[in-house]
């Protein structure tokens, strides 16, 4: 993979100035024209382009009712590339550029690589995608979503509450810790349910032909149920060996596929595919400011979008309650930490709040929904369920 460093970015054709949603103490009369206050997102865009789209939009909005004080918010975005060594190099463009807090930041591996820049430097990142495990296991990141191992055992948990006997798992690992969660995840769930899996396979790498790693799963065990764990364009590529090998059992996938395009794609599929969505049903009417914002942003409505969304709304919260007029990394830092408020915004199904603590699974909740064969769209079953429901553990990591 190239170790090319790659520039910073702005996102979703906006200047350097980007903007966010209307405050009490914003200045209210017109566009902000103060001094710039400056937020930086690490991303792989190739995967996850609409959350920090999200993030740009909302900044916009709170940037033409007068930002903080006059003050707008200028968000510099750049694309990591699933690099290490790229990520490293955004961090510290972040830093150069005098970034106060990482926002909306969607990637596979900014926090494993940069959490202890942001301990060192006393920054904080509210992620908007949340994915590798050091963004739920360290001090100074809390995500929008409830990331991708809260989402698996969800997964497999509505697996096992469909009637699955013989869950398969096949999961796409972009390094060594992803996939010790992973791992961790499985035995934990196993311990929680008192059931064994007919068969795991962790050792799929992302944008690979899948076509032996479920021919091995099938081989190995009888599997009545498949558990897909990646992003969405790869589960396609995994049910695509399903149908081209006649199979036609349920498949359960993460929210990484909970958009409308991955519905319709899969439409050929002759089994159900369900998946529990981090955040509430875009048709629901607790997204409605969301897909109006969105929609005249020209985003796409997607979890990815939602969680940027809700990652820059709950930054402004933060921002607007620093006491005194100086805004810092250090400033943002002791305001999330200090946060005593939670959001309890409905597109999630338990309050969000930063505050203390050596970890943050702020976001513990998750929605079903499933694609009937041939449907080509999402249906809404529910309820809520959350980490007693699935019987989530916090995940240990390396530090």
């Amino acid at each position: 993979m190239s170790k090319k460093m790659l520039a910073t970015v702005a996102l979703a054709g906006a200047a350097a100035l980007v903007l966010a949603g209307c405050s009490s103490d914003s200045s209210g009369g017109g566009e902000a024209t103060g001094e710039p206050i400056v937020v930086a997102a690490n991303s792989s865009l190739t995967f996850f382009p609409e959350a920090p789209q999200a993030v740009q939009a909302v900044f916009d909005e709170y940037n033409a009712a007068g930002g903080l004080n006059g003050r707008p918010l200028q968000y510099n975005v750049c694309d990591d590339k699933v690099d290490p060594a790229a990520s490293a190099q955004c961090q510290k463009d972040a830093l150069s550029a005098g970034a106060v807090a990482m926002v909306g930041s969607s990637s596979l591996l900014d926090c494993a690589v940069n959490w202890k820049t942001w301990v060192d430097s006393d920054m904080v990142s509210l992620q908007g995608t949340g994915v590798d495990p050091y963004c739920f296991g360290t001090s100074n990141v809390a995500p929008a979503n409830t990331g991708p191992f809260f989402d698996a055992q969800a997964t497999i948990q509505q697996a096992a509450d469909d009637g699955g006997k013989a869950i398969c798992v096949l999961a796409t690992t972009a390094d060594p810790s992803t996939k010790q969660a992973y791992e961790e995840m499985i035995v934990n769930w196993e311990a929680f349910s008192g059931e064994k899996f007919a068969a795991v396979d962790t050792s799929a790498g992302y944008g690979a032909d899948y076509s032996s790693n479920i021919s091995g799963l099938t081989s190995s065990a009888s599997c009545d149920s498949f558990v897909f764990l990646g992003v969405g364009p790869d589960i396609l590529g995994m049910i695509n060996v399903l149908t081209q090998q006649g199979i036609k059992a349920p498949v359960y996938v993460q929210t990484s596929c909970y958009y409308p395009e991955f519905a319709a794609s899969a439409a050929s599929y002759g089994g159900t595919i369900s998946v529990p969505a981090e955040f509430s049903p875009l048709d629901d009417a607790s997204n409605d400011e969301f897909k109006a914002l969105m929609d005249s942003a020209g985003v796409p409505q997607s979890s990815f979008a939602q969680g940027g969304y809700l990652a820059a709304k709950n930054f402004i919260q933060i921002l607007e309650s620093i006491e005194g007029d100086t805004v810092d990394a250090a400033s943002v830092t002791a305001a999330a930490k200090g946060m005593t408020t939670p959001d309890e915004n409905p597109m999630r199904g338990n309050s969000w709040i930063f505050g203390e603590g050596e970890s943050h699974q702020a976001n513990a909740s998750a929605w079903n929904l499933t694609a009937a064969p041939g449907s080509g769209v999402w249906t809404s079953n529910g309820p809520w369920v959350g980490a007693k429901e699935i019987g989530f553990k916090p995940l240990a990591v390396a530090k």
